[in-house]
């Protein structure tokens, strides 16, 4: 270990760390451009020039290892190396970078997407000169110019940083960048027959510490500063990679990823990041609907319910009826069906709906739903989804599909032949999606980005989600649903039921009684959480408090492990 002195203050270096990391570590900030902790070290900017003591110039601090002395060449007899950041020789060489850099930049903050997350915008106010000395025409380059599907490229604003295609050559492997020309006429452009199409690609927007690289879906959209930003956990794969929503007016404007070195270190796929452009185009219900002559009506909240409870509580054998569950659903929903299913049909029933597609050696997983580990944890039973459908729901009479677009893709007379034998069919989902078409009854629930709760990652770490925007009155998250039929349960008499089974009945309320005292009646996050807790032995010791930022790994924990 080496010990070096930054304008007066000591700190201990690691022999695999550079000054600049080491000094960024101990909150002595050093400006950076081209240096990125995910990408190989280039010293290419200049940025962080400082003053070494006995070196015959400044020394980029991104590429100066400190050598550990022997003892008798030590620094004041103690030190490996003196450091000054803050010196004029220091401030006149970083006024002479951002002068090069601003030489040909255009004036176009007004107009930028980078605006207001600048860092040559920032340096040029903490750093530069207060005015230029440029008296000439700049010279202009490429602007405008589509470099792939999402990714938009203005070379007049570019650095040459070289942070996207190192993220192309390092990350992606995939190589489409590339540095082409020379000297000031140098600009960032793609392989002949390539384009700049992996799918992580809105990555290079991100790591782009000016606003040359900018992306088509949220490209003049909002100003950042107007922006709401909300920690969040992308639902896309079991990967869970940390995010954060940024919201304008009760919109999704764009998702970036949150560093979260457990889970997806600095970056996420555009799949997961554009969810919330699809979910743009999916049709949504506020109210909960009932079919009557065929049609499915929107009906008063507290009358439905009823209906619906008096329909499916205890009427049926737990033989007779299916639970499609999805992946999709939160712990805290999880545990709360869990409730609502022993005390409306017995037992504990559900099917978890298990669903596969592509994956990759960076991030994304095989598996599309974000909480296949909580069900894990539950106990929960699981069906692959590449199993007929038909099998599930063969024979039964009351059907229950949750979270889960069951039919999508299947023609109409198909759904209608595997629906023969059900009497009661009901969906809950936050989208009107072409299942919740078919339904009987449809409860429409809050979206992913619309409501609290935790998930675990396919590792077992768990982390809170956060509601993002406010969902329509209407719109619930699904323990709050579970909530409000609890309460409904426990009004209702005997007589309000279709079962004649006066003792399951009976057994009904004696259940509920043990409720009725318990902070889940009034709904709401929390206390589902507490209930979660309470079933997974390895959340026992934990607090939300716990969960901020980075998450909680329950990975190998043991009953009142901390």
């Amino acid at each position: 270990m080496a010990l070096v002195l930054i304008d007066g203050k000591e700190i201990v270096v690691n022999p695999e760390e550079t000054l600049l990391q080491a000094a960024l570590r101990q909150n002595i900030y050093i400006p950076y451009y081209c240096y990125h902790p995910s990408l190989s070290i280039v010293g290419q900017c200049r940025m962080c020039l400082v003053k070494v003591e006995g070196a015959p110039k400044l020394l980029t601090a991104c590429t100066t290892y400190v050598p550990e002395l022997p003892k008798e060449k030590k620094i004041d007899g103690k030190y490996d190396m003196k450091i000054f950041t803050k010196s004029e020789e220091v401030k006149e060489a970083q006024r002479g970078v951002l002068e090069f850099l601003l030489l040909n930049h255009p004036l176009d903050c007004p107009i930028c997407d980078q605006a207001g997350e600048c860092q040559l915008q920032i340096y040029s106010y903490e750093y530069g000169n207060s005015r230029s000395e440029f008296r000439f025409e700049k010279l202009h380059a490429p602007k405008r110019v589509d470099l792939g599907e999402h990714i938009v490229y203005d070379a007049e604003r570019c650095i040459k940083c070289t942070r996207c295609i190192r993220f192309c050559n390092e990350v992606t492997k995939s190589g489409e960048l590339t540095l082409i020309k020379r000297g000031v006429h140098t600009y960032v452009d793609t392989f002949e027959g390539k384009s700049l199409n992996n799918p992580y690609s809105i990555c290079t927007a991100d790591i782009c510490p000016v606003g040359a690289l900018t992306y088509k879906e949220f490209r003049f959209k909002e100003r950042v500063w107007f922006l709401q930003a909300t920690n969040s956990v992308c639902p896309e794969c079991s990967r869970n990679c940390s995010i954060r929503v940024d919201t304008y007016k009760g919109e999704i404007m764009r998702i970036v990823p949150r560093f979260n070195p457990s889970v997806n270190g600095y970056f996420m796929c555009d799949y997961g990041r554009l969810v919330s452009e699809r979910i743009k185009n999916k049709e949504v219900r506020e109210i909960p609907s009932l079919r009557e002559k065929g049609i499915l009506e929107p009906r008063m909240e507290k009358g439905f319910y009823k209906i619906l409870l008096s329909k499916i509580t205890r009427k049926y054998e737990p033989k007779d009826v299916a639970v499609i569950l999805s992946g999709r659903m939160t712990n805290e929903e999880l545990e709360s069906f869990k409730v609502f299913s022993l005390i409306v049909f017995g037992e504990i029933l559900g099917d978890v709906l298990y669903i596969t597609g592509e994956k990759d050696d960076i991030l994304v997983k095989d598996e599309k739903r974000a909480n296949y580990c909580g069900a894990k944890f539950f106990d929960l039973k699981f069906t692959k989804a590449n199993e007929n459908i038909k099998n599930i729901i063969k024979g039964k009479k009351l059907v229950i599909s949750i979270r889960e677009d069951i039919f999508k893709g299947i023609k109409e007379e198909q759904v209608k032949e595997i629906l023969s034998s059900v009497e009661i069919f009901v969906v809950m989902d936050a989208f009107f999606t072409e299942t919740a078409k078919m339904s009987n009854f449809y409860i429409p629930l809050a979206s992913w980005f619309e409501m609290e709760g935790t998930t675990f990652n396919y590792d077992a770490h768990l982390q809170k989600i956060s509601k993002c925007v406010s969902p329509p009155k209407g719109r619930k998250p699904f323990y709050d649903v579970v909530s409000l039929m609890l309460n409904l349960l426990t009004e209702m008499e005997i007589k309000d039921f279709e079962t004649a089974k006066e003792k399951e009945i009976e057994s009904v309320k004696k259940v509920l009684d043990t409720f009725k005292e318990r902070d889940v009646m009034k709904g709401g996050f929390v206390p589902w959480f507490k209930e979660v807790k309470n079933a997974i032995p390895q959340l026992k010791n934990i607090s939300l408090k716990d969960l901020a930022p980075l998450g909680f790994s329950a990975k190998g924990k043991k009953d009142g492990d901390n």
